[in-house]
């Protein structure tokens, strides 16, 4: 008769396709990330949390909810995630998982010591730090500028050959990514030149890029007037 499987032998392993990781057994990796159930990697994870018990005793929490708002109120006042990460000595990754949390869900709390870092943000802090073109800085006015310009016509290749800012950079704006300090710059320089402007339609091609933009500008529901408000203004 087969033997019964020994505690030492694993049982009911996982398969799984993800590419991002070694599926060794006998891990909590392979029992958290992977969904393994085998022996080897339930005794991995009982292992870890009784190792590290005393940490999630001694730590401090705060409510996330109160990390998420002064985030999104830093990014309203110029920082980026990155800005916030250099002035808070807090891991990128850590301030992106607390505004999307694991898979859409909500975080609920966070480490106090990292609401304390972000609110220990000063605008003194902001209105100090040192730009340089390669600075990242947030992308909420080009994005205003290039949605305003293409509602007067002005497709994102008249924006690129006129300014010497990448097709590229225009569309990532619009996708919701931030810029750098000197791309920034030229778009705001380029919209000085061109807001409230026509582009050129002597050719078929500028015809239809005309056609292009204003289709996209429609559809979306951008006006020639929209990077105009008082609070952007003041924030470029």
């Amino acid at each position: 008769m087969p033997s019964s499987p020994t505690a030492a032998e694993p049982t009911d392993l996982a398969i799984c396709a993800c590419p991002k990781a070694s599926h060794e057994h006998g891990t909590r990796d392979m029992y958290g990330y992977h969904k393994c159930r085998c022996v080897p990697c339930g005794a991995a994870n009982r292992e870890y949390y009784r190792s590290t018990a005393h940490l999630t005793r001694t730590r401090k929490w705060a409510d996330a909810e109160l990390a998420r708002k002064r985030i999104l109120q830093l990014r309203e006042a110029g920082l980026t995630m990155e800005a916030m990460a250099d002035l808070t000595a807090v891991n990128i990754a850590n301030l992106h998982y607390i505004l999307r949390g694991p898979g859409g869900r909500t975080v609920k709390r966070v480490l106090t010591s990292t609401l304390d870092a972000l609110n220990a943000i000063s605008y003194k802090d902001i209105a100090g730090r040192e730009l340089t073109g390669d600075t990242r800085v947030d992308g909420t006015v080009p994005r205003l500028q290039t949605m305003a310009l293409q509602a007067a016509g002005w497709c994102p290749e008249d924006l690129a050959e006129r300014s010497g800012v990448g097709r590229q950079t225009f569309n990532k704006l619009l996708r919701g990514f931030g810029t750098t300090e000197e791309m920034r710059l030229r778009i705001s320089s380029l919209y000085t030149g061109l807001r409230r402007t026509a582009p050129p339609k002597d050719t078929p091609l500028q015809q239809m890029r005309v056609r292009r933009a204003l289709r996209k500008a429609e559809a979306n529901g951008w006006t020639v007037d929209m990077a105009d408000d008082a609070d952007y203004a003041q924030a470029a």
